[in-house]
């Protein structure tokens, strides 16, 4: 069985059951920083095993867990998001009151993604999406009294249900194709016929990539996307731009990049189109934005599509430079939530781009932490996010997808018109009367000053 090869997902799903369990205890103030304690305790003492199971691939349970580099390293992606969320939740009204429900269920959200990226057969590779995604339909709309945010649950849940339906009916269908639920086996069993030899084999990968779509806001199943972000609590908004995204390019990853590698010719140019058209839309769609959850939301979509290329290009650099990318893209993103979750404790509309008017002369540390991730995220050099996308080109011209590496290109070139937007507003815009301002929270402060210096340090460190 080797069940010490999910040690990393035991300790998680564990911590976020017994911080379910501490937010009923009697004691109001024990209520409220016990789940935190306990959550912050299963979120280090992971990561700290996984990197002490650091080095050659193993399965366990059954061969339906895989612990590999690529797990691993996921794994930090996934923890250091969650760390960061609840970070960033710190004295939210939602998770102050519902504290054991907000930790617990972002700790079980967080051991889905670890499910995912570990998935060694297509039924757990189900299972991990289900759990990372029941917990995030209720943390959306945990605002109980704001009506955005009961709006956004509702319109992730059926969304989500529905993703989730066809990329079910993909697998039932890759079963019924190949005769087996092992990924591993999956290619094999078709490298008879292909896929162009096995109409059933189509019809299944087909339903798989748009159920995986919906989960990382890939075009044309991104309409969800800009709304849900927008009415949900900013620091889920945050966990879920970063840490599903991951979740959802680790499952393309496990399908596509690892388990159907030998039938790279049949899926590729599909794979590319999709990353190509997530590219176009999300950047030309964020030009049209005032609201920075929205923006982002967009900017997220583009994102996507960036790291998509990884994927289209089907070769170990192309799976090196999605990863990398991940981490950069989990810094830069958690960096300008902070600077959101902060406007919106400050200001009415706090989400909103006038919002932050004349943000950099007042809050010169706060307008620093959002010009680097502003610039990174656009891709402007050294900054690590210009690393990423230069690493992902890189690998869509050694795969022959030099087109794919043009479109990439310009779709940068044009989000400059957005982000430089913002920074414009930031630094050149006047203040607004009548402004509250409040002391910058410590722990919202650690997480945008750490985030902030890991842009620069995944930099010098490529």
């Amino acid at each position: 069985m080797n069940v010490a090869a999910s040690t990393p997902f035991l300790i998680v799903s564990s911590g976020g059951v017994l911080a379910l369990l501490m937010g009923l205890v009697p004691d109001r103030r024990l209520a409220r920083s016990l789940p935190t304690l306990t959550g912050v305790a299963a979120l280090v003492a992971a990561g700290i095993v996984s990197a002490a199971m650091w080095g050659p691939r193993e399965t366990g349970v059954g061969g339906n867990f895989v612990s590999d580099e690529f797990t691993l390293l996921l794994n930090f992606v996934f923890l250091g998001a969650s760390l960061a969320t609840l970070g960033l939740a710190w004295r939210e009204p939602s998770a102050t009151d519902k504290r054991g429900e907000y930790v617990g269920l972002i700790l079980l959200s967080t051991a889905g993604m670890m499910l995912v990226a570990a998935s060694g057969t297509t039924i757990v590779l189900f299972l991990g999406i289900e759990l990372l995604s029941v917990a995030l339909y209720v943390l959306c709309a945990i605002e109980t009294w704001r009506t955005r945010s009961l709006e956004a649950g509702l319109k992730y849940l059926i969304v989500g249900a529905v993703g989730s339906a066809l990329f079910l009916y993909g697998l039932a269908l890759l079963y019924g194709a190949t005769g087996t639920t092992v990924l591993d086996r999956v290619a094999g069993r078709l490298a008879d016929t292909g896929l162009a030899g096995d109409p059933l084999a189509i019809a299944a990968l087909a339903l798989i990539v748009v159920g995986l779509g919906f989960k990382a806001s890939a075009v044309p199943f991104h309409m969800w996307t800009p709304d849900v972000y927008e009415g949900a609590p900013t620091p889920i908004t945050a966990f879920m731009a970063t840490a599903t995204k991951a979740a959802a390019l680790a499952a393309f990853m496990r399908v596509f990049s690892d388990s159907l590698i030998g039938l790279l010719d049949d899926w590729q140019i599909a794979i590319a189109v999709l990353a190509a058209v997530t590219i176009v839309v999300g950047n030309v769609a964020a030009l049209l934005q005032d609201n920075l959850k929205r923006l982002l939301a967009y900017s997220g979509v583009a994102q996507a599509g960036y790291l998509l290329i990884g994927v289209a290009a089907g070769t170990v650099r192309g799976a090196g430079a999605v990863l990398y990318y991940l981490f950069a893209y989990l810094v830069m993103t958690m960096a300008a939530f902070a600077v959101v979750v902060v406007r919106e404790r400050e200001v009415p509309d706090g989400d909103q781009i006038e919002s932050l008017r004349g943000l950099g002369r007042r809050r010169p540390i706060l307008g620093v932490v959002l010009t680097v991730s502003m610039l990174s995220l656009a891709g402007i050099p050294p900054l690590s996010g210009f690393i990423g996308k230069f690493l992902l080109f890189g690998a869509a011209i050694d795969a022959d997808l030099t087109w794919l590496a043009i479109v990439g290109a310009v779709g940068s070139m044009v989000s400059l018109g957005y982000y430089l937007r913002v920074l414009g507003v930031a630094w050149l815009g006047d203040a607004p009367e009548g402004e509250k301002r409040l002391r910058l929270p410590s722990a919202v402060g650690s997480v945008a000053i750490v985030s902030t210096v890991l842009v620069v340090a995944f930099t010098l460190g490529a």
